[in-house]
Formats: C-alpha cells, sequence, structure tokens
C-alpha cells in the first residue's frame, strides 16, 4: 500500500479505532490531540460553523443593547453594574484605538435605554430579544453537539433567565471581590514581599484567562441540551480561551496594519472592524465547542462518517447494541433508560441513537414511555430474534422497493440463498443471548 493511503487510511479510521488504554502516555496524550484537532479542522465545513457564526453576528448586533440593557438592570441591584463598561472595552481591547469609542457608544445606548418608561409591550419585546439571542446559541451549539430537540419553553423559560441574570451576576461579583483583594492593605503588603509579590503578579495575569475559561466552561456545560461532561466542557473552555487569545494578539495586529480601510471606508471603518470581530469571536466560541465535543465523542466523526454513508455493518451493530442495553436494563429490573442517558452509556453522539431508536419504535421493538419517561423493550429481549431485528435494519433503508423483481432470475435465487443461510446460522439466536454472549455494554465497534 503506498505511503499516501497508508497515512490517509490512518487519519480516516485507524486513528479513531486505537485502544487508547494500550498506548503509553505521551503517545495515548498525542493521538488524543491529534483526534479533537483532525475532527475539529474536518468538521468546519460540515457544521457550517462559518455561517452559523454570521446568523449569530447578525442576532447580536439586534439583540446586544436590550441584552445588556436587562443584564444592566439585574447587576445594579448587587452593585456591579459598573464593571460592564471595562469588560465590554477589554472584550473589545483587539480593536485596539477603536474600543473606546465603541464601548462607550454602547453602553450610551444602554444608558439612553429607560426600562421604567417602555411600558409592558416594551420591557416584553425587550425581554423577547433577549431571549432570541440565548435561543440561537442554544440551536447552534445543539446543531454541534447533534442533538435533535432543543428545551422545551418552559426550560427555556427558566434556563435562559438565570443564564441571563444570574450568570453575569456571578462573574461580575466576582470580578468585582477580586478588585477590592487587590487594593486591600494585606494583599499590598505581600506585593512588596519576595517571592509573594512575583507570585500574585502571575496570578493577577493570569486571573484574566482563568475567568475567560470559567465563563466558556460554563457556557459549554450548560448551553446545548444534552448532558456535557465538565472535563469536556472544560478542554472546550480552555481551547477557546487560548483561541481568543491568539485571535485577540492577531485580530490587534490586523487593526494597528489595517489604515487604509479609514481611508476607503472614513467612519464605517470602525462597524465594519467591530462586524469582523463579533464574526471571530463567535467563530472561536462555536470552535470550542466542537473541541468539547470531540472530548466527549472521541469517535464521533467516524460514527457519523459511517452513518452517513449507511454502512449496514455499523448500523446493525448499533441496534443490536441499543437492544442489549435495553435488555439489560429489563432483566436487572431497572426503570427505563432516557435517550439521552443512553446515548452516554453507549458513547455516541444522542442524534445517532435518536434516529435508530426512532427507527426500532417504528418496527414495534422499543417503546416509549411518558412514565416513568424513558424507553423500553415492547416484548422481552427472548422474544426478539437477532433476524428479525436484522431484517428492520435492513428493510429501514430499502431503496428497490418500486423496482420489479423476477423470482425465477438467478441473482433473486442466489439472494434468497443468502438469506436462508443467515436464517439457519441465526436459528435460536434472540437479543437474551446477547446478554451473555456480549457481556458489557457499549458503543459498537466501527470496522
Amino acid at each position: 500500500m503506498p505511503t499516501s493511503a497508508r497515512i490517509a487510511r490512518f487519519l480516516k479510521h485507524d486513528m479513531w479505532t486505537l485502544d487508547l488504554a494500550t498506548l503509553p502516555f505521551p503517545r495515548r496524550l498525542g493521538v488524543h490531540a491529534l483526534r479533537l484537532a483532525i475532527a475539529v479542522g474536518l468538521e468546519f465545513r460540515h457544521r457550517l460553523l462559518d455561517a452559523r457564526a454570521a446568523g449569530l453576528v447578525f442576532t447580536t448586533l439586534l439583540s446586544l443593547v436590550p441584552f445588556l440593557a436587562v443584564m444592566f438592570s439585574a447587576l445594579k441591584a448587587f452593585d456591579v453594574h459598573h464593571l460592564i463598561e471595562p469588560f465590554l472595552a477589554q472584550a473589545l481591547e483587539p480593536l485596539g484605538a477603536k474600543s473606546v469609542e465603541i464601548t462607550h457608544r454602547i453602553v450610551g445606548f444602554v444608558d439612553n435605554l429607560k426600562i421604567g418608561v417602555l411600558g409592558v409591550v416594551g420591557v416584553a419585546g425587550l425581554f423577547y430579544t433577549t431571549y432570541s439571542l440565548v435561543d440561537k446559541i442554544e440551536q447552534a451549539l445543539n446543531a454541534i453537539w447533534m442533538v435533535r430537540h432543543g428545551r422545551p419553553w418552559g426550560r427555556k423559560f427558566t434556563d435562559y433567565l438565570s443564564a441571563v441574570l444570574v450568570g453575569p451576576v456571578l462573574v461580575f461579583t466576582a470580578l468585582g471581590l477580586l478588585a477590592s483583594l487587590q487594593s486591600h492593605t494585606v494583599v499590598q503588603r505581600l506585593m512588596e514581599t519576595e517571592p509573594f509579590g512575583t507570585l500574585l503578579l502571575w496570578i493577577a495575569e493570569l486571573t484574566p484567562f482563568l475567568l475567560l475559561c470559567g465563563v466558556f466552561t460554563f457556557f459549554y456545560k450548560f448551553i446545548p441540551n444534552t448532558t456535557v461532561f465538565t472535563g469536556s466542557a472544560l478542554v472546550g473552555g480552555v481551547s477557546a480561551a487560548v483561541l481568543w487569545g491568539l485571535a485577540g494578539e492577531a485580530f490587534a495586529k490586523f487593526v494597528a496594519a489595517s489604515a487604509k480601510y479609514s481611508a476607503i471606508y472614513s467612519s464605517f471603518a470602525v462597524l465594519i472592524l467591530f462586524l469582523l470581530w463579533l464574526y471571530a469571536g463567535w467563530l472561536i466560541v462555536l470552535i470550542g465547542a466542537q473541541f468539547s465535543f470531540f472530548h466527549q465523542h472521541p469517535t464521533a466523526y467516524l460514527s457519523r462518517l459511517l452513518w452517513q454513508q449507511g454502512t449496514p455493518a455499523f448500523r446493525e451493530r448499533l441496534a443490536l447494541t441499543v437492544l442489549q442495553a435495553l435488555a439489560r436494563r429489563y432483566r436487572e429490573g431497572a426503570p427505563p433508560l432516557r435517550p439521552s442517558d443512553l446515548a452516554i452509556t453507549l458513547k455516541l453522539p444522542a442524534s445517532l441513537v435518536d434516529e435508530q431508536v426512532d427507527r426500532l419504535v417504528d418496527s414495534g421493538l422499543v417503546g416509549v414511555l411518558k412514565e416513568p419517561e424513558g424507553l423500553a423493550l415492547i416484548k422481552p429481549p427472548d422474544l426478539i430474534s437477532v433476524k428479525e431485528v436484522l431484517d428492520t435494519v435492513r428493510d429501514g433503508h430499502r431503496t428497490d422497493a418500486s423496482l420489479p423483481i423476477d423470482l425465477h432470475h438467478p441473482l433473486e435465487a442466489l439472494l434468497r440463498r443468502r438469506d436462508d443461510a443467515v436464517a439457519r446460522a441465526l436459528a435460536g439466536e434472540t437479543v437474551q443471548s446477547l446478554l451473555t454472549e456480549l457481556p458489557g455494554s457499549g458503543a459498537p465497534r466501527q470496522g
């Protein structure tokens, strides 16, 4: 096999099926980092991150002032509203001298927005605009996490309200406490004493980065409508914070070298630079979410590729693995398994599992229970034959049903012999058999 073909096979298949537990730590860490980087890069266009980032820029322009007004009202109750302006100035710092002008204008718009004189309809419109921004963000992150359904309306109201009101209060309160600690007499004395002075300076320099990591981690942990492990959210948060710092440095140099744009666009140059930085910022947020997703689902890229290619072996294994997990719950007398928990058990993206579950529900093998909520087998596992499951997977994806079939054609006879041989080989094999022949639960192997 040529070297290029071996490299291509390693990057597209072998790397994703390696058992990391058998590798030494340095190589395991390297393979894991390479998986993350390649998966994020390959999925960039597939997930339309650039288009989603552009859509979020448009939504942000419409919602920024109402969003800050709602946030300002909440922060004012805790007397930390004065931190909005320096926070905005720091976020827009890559714009250079233009950041001061943009910050003053945004804060001026917020100051001029008097919530008390808007009336009921105005306040409702204000909150709806804020809600639409958070909703668009959730939709973008759900698409990255391959979540098919968003939050119900009731949860959207409570979760979004918490994100808009409680989250900023915690962040800005922490900033206020840090600022007060830095001016405390004890801290000032420690600053004058070595090595504490140098250590405190390092901490002070790292604090903005750590806070940024915390904000992104919170974002990736709670905004997607799925279970995100804290470790995976942290990987995405740190990745996004690092990219934010690198992009800020690069954008600052771009702004410094773009004096000609001011001559071409005149006063519009400020707006154009602001839009470009907004676009870059949202792109970084979405890329960080990709890092978080692939850290939690390291084989998700290959799984999605096999699923979209219609690989029969993968679909069959997934169907049998889903039924195996539900059969184990049936045998143990455990309550029904929710779809999100089933996806976590199988270590696969929720959308892949949900689609397979929908097909099993349509075929009458799996039922969706309302109380208690979850998935369960329609009949005992010893009454569900493996041949029946495989036929369901195959027949659910047939594309030749409308073609005329000559029952006496040699090819048709050959296919019938194939089906008869499979039926004889699987005679007596049921889903119950999987519990003894295939111990343990997990995702189907992608081979």
